[in-house]
């Protein structure tokens, strides 16, 4: 079992325990401190480990890279309740040139979405509050009659037969797997987020 997935047990288990209106023991929010300490800690140091270094063989650029829009155009929601997987998903989109606003459930993310210009919006399917489907279809209804949509790109840990067409029957555009990986969020940036001609 990785790290990811042990992190991601615990987040649902005390997911489970605040949900009953349970207060979480002084210890272990202590021990949940020091996790996020942690957590940063090895963000850092993949961040480090990502840092661009002049190539000693040829490195094409990303696939549709002439078509992304400028930088600081670049301006995309996440909506993740698990610390990990956000600030992992927040690390890979920054480098690849977003500007990301974050939203821990679904219904943060679609008062975000009223309010922001995002070109995309990254939606984690399983949180508390409002989970992403539902999110998804409150987005999509605020879209009626409006001529716009905006692409929402599913990212989920449901990897079973019939979960990427669940995401894509509530509305959602694309679909991105967990464990996540640089090379994923960087395809969906190239292909929901190029300027329009």
């Amino acid at each position: 079992m990785d790290l990811q997935q042990k992190t991601q047990e615990l987040a649902e288990k005390l997911e489970k325990m605040t949900a009953r209106g349970k207060d979480l023991p002084f210890e272990l929010v202590e021990h949940l401190e020091v996790l996020d300490r942690a957590v940063d800690q090895i963000l850092n140091l993949l961040d480090t480990a990502l840092e661009p270094r002049k190539p000693t063989v040829f490195v094409p650029e990303p696939l549709c890279a002439s078509k992304l829009a400028p930088s600081n155009e670049i301006r995309v929601l996440l909506v993740e309740d698990n610390m990990v997987n956000r600030k992992l998903a927040m690390l890979v989109l920054e480098r690849v040139g977003c500007e990301v606003d974050v939203a821990e459930n679904g219904a943060e993310g679609v008062e975000k979405f009223k309010t922001g210009d995002y070109l995309a919006i990254f939606m984690d399917c399983q949180m508390p509050v409002m989970d992403g489907y539902e999110a998804t279809r409150a987005i999509r209804k605020l879209e009626t009659g409006t001529n716009s949509h905006i692409p929402i790109i599913a990212v989920t840990a449901n990897a079973m037969k019939g979960d990427k067409e669940k995401c894509l029957e509530c509305g959602m555009d694309d679909y991105i797997s967990k464990p996540i990986l640089p090379n994923d969020l960087q395809g969906a940036v190239n292909r929901w987020c190029s300027v329009q001609a």
